[in-house]
């Protein structure tokens, strides 16, 4: 759902990409450092979007994804279970979600992430949406009937 690039050069690079790809850029206000949004092929909920920000020096500072995940704290002990190493454990993104950074068991680094606001999916539906209407529906009758019933 998400990738990140660490840069030293932010301009050199932001416009390697934006020649290359027509991305666009924007920075962001993050505390504690520079972060910019990059907008890829398209602005909606389904088109992969990515970030950019600053080298910190740290080893893990290397091109990383990010997986959406609905329950952060479940993917984090699957994640362990299935072999994963947590670098940075749970914490917020404001206005976003939560993420949780690891590396795989072949020490490549990548991210859960679980939106505040679960991404559309098929509970979402049109279909999903019919079945919950008929079971409202069904649940009129049941309360009509029962008032009826208070009423004798």
């Amino acid at each position: 759902m998400h990738f990140e690039i660490p840069v030293s050069d932010s301009d050199r690079i932001s416009k390697f990409y934006s020649d290359l790809f027509d991305w666009k850029f924007s920075k962001q206000s993050m505390p504690g450092m520079d972060y910019w949004m990059i907008q890829t092929t398209g602005g909606g909920m389904t088109d992969l979007q990515g970030g950019m920000y600053m080298k910190q020096g740290d080893p893990s500072d290397k091109p990383r994804f990010y997986i959406s995940v609905e329950d952060i704290d479940h993917h984090t002990e699957r994640f362990k279970d299935a072999g994963g190493s947590v670098l940075i454990e749970k914490q917020e993104v404001p206005g976003f979600g939560w993420a949780v950074i690891g590396t795989d068991p072949e020490g490549n680094v990548l991210g859960l992430f679980q939106p505040i606001q679960p991404a559309v999916s098929a509970a979402r539906s049109p279909g999903a949406s019919r079945k919950r209407s008929s079971t409202r529906a069904k649940k009129k009758p049941v309360s009509r009937s029962s008032s009826k019933k208070s009423k004798k």
